[in-house]
């Protein structure tokens, strides 16, 4: 027998009542991948990042470091997760803004993920070995273009970061110098200390410079270094089109839902106002620097941009 449309209806809106409400988001703990190895300056910064979430969540925040390939890796995990706002990475912004320039990475790196905040930026001065007769960056500068070719500089690697940085700020300056790859910055770090390179950009020269054991010219980030207030900005000595410090951002999958991600921002934002926080930060090196999510990825695409632009000229390779 047919069943009346008042029956039918009335036992659909019975079994939908029935039915568990769908539980507001974050319903379980969520995952925070770190594109780089325990122990690191990203790695500090991405437990600080989810202790801060964790508390105003109210869900724990397991972090997962998912080092190596330049951040690729993980870069690669998040781009292919599921966009439920429970994964997402902690990463900077080489892995957009460099590595693709460089290496077929298997993602794009403005589509493929969704900006959600920007959090710090590292802090980074240009310093040169004691023995070098300069005394501020106007004066390395017309020493370098008077010996064209003859200065070296240190970096933590081909197509790292700082390579890509002090590339650019050769070119804008008008200038050539001998690049010196390391393993990483500490041992670039301790050459330039013995006198075996002349200068380097990294955010390990600024404690020998206020022991006076490097000489400090520039810091390259958008503010002065605290440590070093008396040194100007790049942007300050005349070279404001050399990209700044690094930046760490959250990032995740593609196609999340805007109102996770304006959630996430949020919180963000505000673990940044609070002075325990930023002084947490401040400890592993990084200086506290919000951006919001569109924000974020119009810096994206800058980054993308410029570091493409400069690595074709200079024809950077990773080999």
């Amino acid at each position: 027998m047919r069943m009346p449309r008042r029956g039918a209806l009335g036992l659909l809106l019975a079994g939908m009542a029935a039915r568990p409400a769908r539980a507001a988001w974050p319903d379980r703990p969520l995952r925070l991948v770190v594109a780089y190895a325990a122990g690191g300056t990203g790695d500090l910064v991405g437990r600080l990042v989810g202790e801060a979430l964790a508390t105003r969540l109210g869900q724990p925040v397991v972090v997962e470091n998912q080092g190596g390939a330049g951040g690729s890796i993980a870069a690669r995990a998040i781009n292919r997760a599921a966009p439920d706002g429970y994964v997402m990475m902690l990463a900077g912004n080489a892995i957009f803004a460099i590595q693709p320039h460089l290496a077929q990475v298997g993602y794009d790196p403005v589509a493929g993920f969704t900006p959600i905040a920007n959090i710090s930026e590292s802090q980074r001065l240009l310093a040169v070995r004691n023995g070098l007769p300069v005394a501020d960056l106007a004066q390395f500068i017309a020493y370098a273009k008077a010996h064209p070719g003859k200065l070296n500089y240190g970096s933590a690697g081909i197509g790292s970061t700082l390579h890509v940085m002090t590339e650019m700020l050769c070119r804008e300056a008008g200038f050539t110098a001998e690049h010196v790859p390391f393993r990483g910055s500490a041992p670039g770090v301790q050459a330039m200390l013995s006198g075996d390179i002349d200068f380097m950009i990294d955010t390990g020269v600024i404690q020998h410079v206020v022991q006076g054991r490097l000489r400090g010219l520039a810091a390259v980030g958008e503010t002065r270094l605290p440590q070093l207030p008396g040194l100007p900005t790049l942007a300050e000595g005349g070279y404001p089109g050399v990209r700044t410090s690094g930046w760490q951002a959250l990032m995740g999958p593609p196609g999340m839902d805007p109102a996770v991600v304006a959630t996430l921002a949020g919180h963000v934002r505000a673990a940044l106002e609070e002075p325990a926080f930023r002084a947490k930060l401040a400890r592993v090196g990084v200086v506290p620097s919000f951006r919001d999510p569109a924000q974020l990825a119009t810096d994206l695409q800058e980054d993308h941009r410029q570091f493409g632009a400069i690595i074709r000229a200079t024809g950077l390779r990773t080999e």
